[in-house]
């Protein structure tokens, strides 16, 4: 027995798919909004606004790779106090903010006095979330830590009037740090470390203003196809490693050398008792000229008054 749809329900049926076709047309677009799902565990601090931090990792992951597909799979925040350290088996540098572990897990100290440019809690999580989003992107990829570091720094937006002082101090001490020993960054003391940062920061952005955005992904291309960051280097920039760290130092003196005697304040009040210092000689020797000054106009009158007597 065969069984006929009145043609009402058939139009409907019709009707009412295409309807849903065209609204998930229109939602596809703002999926990207809801970024990827956040696991908090651990003593979370009050304020971590999850739904920032999720769109946050979706723009970030666009900016590393725009054409690939997010990955579905959620990121895990572990959230932790530094005397549990032992007891979790986290083992963070007494400076560290944070740390990423390989694609899917960050893991924060709660009880530490952590960045060096007073970044905020959920800039850290941004940090950390770059170094995720590198490793989803593009897996194990061939670049340094330098680099991988300062994209940190840059995706995050983290910005410090701090940063451009250490580095005019470094400079003029003659402490910058080699490119090729930030392989070794979790072993630095709190100063060389902050100086590190500091130099990471700097070189890639230095990179994105001068070369652009859009060159970031083609690097990271051919970082993973030649297995060679030198080699990518050359190609995307026409400079080695030797050329590229020769040219950010040349261009951190060009902008930074004299910076830290403008904003320390110790060089502040040194440069102001010098210049009292300056003003007091330049004085007396003033007043001593004057004073040498009269004293050859009133020898001058007595020599004329007693020539006028004689």
């Amino acid at each position: 027995m065969k069984y006929h749809f009145p043609q009402t329900t058939v139009a409907f049926s019709l009707n009412f798919m295409l309807r849903t076709f065209l609204l998930l047309l229109l939602l596809l677009p703002t999926a990207d909004l809801f970024g990827v799902p956040l696991r908090l565990s651990g003593p979370v601090p009050a304020g971590i606004d999850t739904t920032y931090l999720s769109r946050q990792f979706r723009r970030i992951s666009k900016s590393i790779y725009p054409t690939s597909v997010q990955q579905a799979r959620p990121l895990a925040l572990i959230f932790y106090r530094a005397s549990d350290g032992r007891r979790t088996g986290i083992h963070l540098p007494e400076w560290g903010g944070g740390g990423a572990l390989g694609r899917d897990t960050i893991v924060i100290p709660v009880d530490r006095p952590s960045a060096f440019y007073r970044s905020d809690m959920e800039r850290i999580i941004l940090h950390e979330m770059v170094h995720c989003a590198i490793a989803r992107a593009w897996g194990v990829l061939h670049v340094p830590r330098w680099f991988h570091e300062g994209m940190a720094m840059s995706l995050s937006g983290e910005i410090d009037f701090d940063e451009q002082v250490t580095l005019s101090r470094a400079i003029v001490l003659r402490a910058l740090v080699p490119l090729d020993s930030m392989e070794y960054l979790n072993r630095f003391s709190h100063t060389r470390a902050r100086i590190a940062y500091a130099q990471c920061h700097f070189a890639v952005q230095f990179l994105l203003s001068t070369y652009g955005y859009d060159l970031l992904p083609e690097l990271l291309s051919a970082s993973r196809s030649t297995r060679r960051f030198d080699t990518a280097c050359r190609q995307v920039f026409g400079l080695s490693i030797q050329e590229l760290e020769a040219l950010l130092k040349k261009e951190m003196a060009r902008r930074y050398r004299l910076f830290f005697l403008l904003t320390d304040y110790a060089f502040l009040w040194i440069g102001i008792l010098l210049l009292a210092v300056v003003a007091f000689i330049a004085t007396k020797q003033r007043n001593r000229k004057k004073r040498l000054r009269m004293e050859r106009e009133e020898r001058s009158g007595e020599e004329e008054e007693i020539a006028e007597r004689e």
